[in-house]
């Protein structure tokens, strides 16, 4: 929800902002509210965040992405944007233990791992700024569950490994603010834990208050999960009655256009 000062603040950033806004997205209400708070409405800081996401955007072609192919990692190492939460939500799966990121890093190809992460984070966005420019949902933000479940120190604990679970714990933090509404990172075993905990310095409080760390006890994390999920949109596996086609996640991708820039 926007206020009347908020729209103020919006035109005022719009201006600020300018030319360096290529894409008509990032020019809506919805996109630059997010930067504005994310910096308390300090302007000044809030054009500083957003120029160098836009850099990092250019850089590594992230306007693109959804239409890049990588189905021999995403085999690997799927996720999963085709569930909602009670109140329309996106929910982003990761089955982050049983990827195998050793072996990833070793074949050499970590890096399209990292894109594959961007994709996943590119198309949950995009389906909630979809959400609200096309379908006029109201629909701010979305949910993310990360299972750790099938982590263990000689697959996921390479010297290469940590630093991306460390990059993608930022990732939304620097890129996509004020669009995650909970995290549940569940399974979680006490040095993954650990890796979260050296990270939260990194991170704004609001971005710490929305992270949920569960161990192994799906007794704790199952019944938070379905106080925001019907059962039938949440998998087996997490303790919902939604069927996957091999028990575990659906390879099911969402095909959105990408957020290609507009011509002026």
């Amino acid at each position: 929800m926007m206020f009347s000062h908020d729209i103020m603040r919006v035109g005022q950033f719009r201006n600020i902002m300018g030319t360096e806004l290529y894409s008509d997205f990032m020019r809506t209400d919805q996109y630059l509210i997010r930067w504005i708070r994310d910096q308390k409405f300090n302007l000044p800081d809030a054009k500083l965040k957003l120029l160098r996401s836009l850099k990092w955007r250019k850089e590594n072609r992230i306007d693109r992405i959804l239409e890049e192919d990588y189905s021999k990692i995403f085999r690997l190492c799927p996720y999963d944007v085709s569930t909602r939460d009670k109140d329309g939500r996106p929910i982003l799966i990761l089955n982050a233990g049983s990827c195998p990121i050793r072996k990833v890093a070793l074949a050499g190809d970590l890096n399209t791992l990292k894109r594959v992460l961007y994709q996943a984070a590119e198309e949950m966005t995009s389906i909630v700024d979809s959400a609200q420019q096309d379908e006029g949902v109201n629909i701010n933000d979305a949910i993310s569950i990360v299972n750790a479940d099938g982590f263990n120190i000689r697959e996921h604990g390479c010297i290469k490994c940590f630093p991306l679970i460390a990059e993608l714990l930022i990732l939304y933090e620097e890129h996509y603010p004020d669009y995650l509404f909970r995290v549940f990172l569940i399974n979680m075993p006490r040095i993954a834990e650990t890796v979260v905990t050296f990270i939260q310095p990194f991170l704004s409080e609001k971005t710490k208050s929305v992270i949920k760390i569960y161990g192994y006890n799906k007794e704790e994390w199952s019944p938070e999960l379905l106080k925001l999920i019907s059962a039938n949109q949440l998998y087996t596996q997490f303790g919902g009655t939604k069927k996957s086609i091999n028990e575990n996640i659906s390879l099911t991708r969402i095909t959105l256009q990408p957020k290609s820039p507009s011509s002026n």
